[in-house]
């Protein structure tokens, strides 16, 4: 991982090999970052994607091997019991003839070639808590 920021801007160079996910919550826990929203592009394998199903308060991953493109990923970052939580989301396209495309919530996903992050650190408080209705840590406001 390679990173630059200026303030509450950073810019963060996740490398292959690297876990997305536990990549962005430890370097949001080394710079004290507890709110925050993030974009990135580049390429991941290895992914965990998936959804929420409501009706049965749980969620269901898909595991998907090969490389795919990050069309898009957007997320943020928020606390839940006191540490960073990342909450992302993402459009990825598979590197093969098919091109399917895959969106869902990213639960793992590791870098293939490069992943590089915009991160932008608020100025606030944000956390979860869990929601008896829907089943889920929801964000605090």
């Amino acid at each position: 991982m390679r990173a630059t920021q200026d303030k509450r801007r950073h810019m963060i160079v996740l490398s292959r090999g690297e876990e997305v996910i536990a990549a962005l919550t430890k370097y949001c826990d080394e710079h004290g970052i507890h709110a925050a929203a993030f974009h990135a592009i580049g390429s991941v394998d290895r992914v965990k994607i998936g959804y929420y199903d409501l009706k049965k308060r749980e969620y269901f991953f898909t595991e998907e091997s090969g490389e795919f493109e990050v069309a898009s990923m957007n997320g943020n970052v928020a606390l839940v019991e006191g540490r960073p939580f990342i909450h992302a989301h993402a459009v990825l396209t598979a590197c093969d003839e098919g091109g399917r495309v895959l969106g869902a919530h990213v639960k793992e996903a590791h870098v293939a070639v490069t992943l590089e992050v915009f991160l932008i650190a608020l100025d606030i408080s944000l956390s979860r808590e869990y929601d008896e209705e829907v089943g889920l840590k929801l964000l605090k406001i």
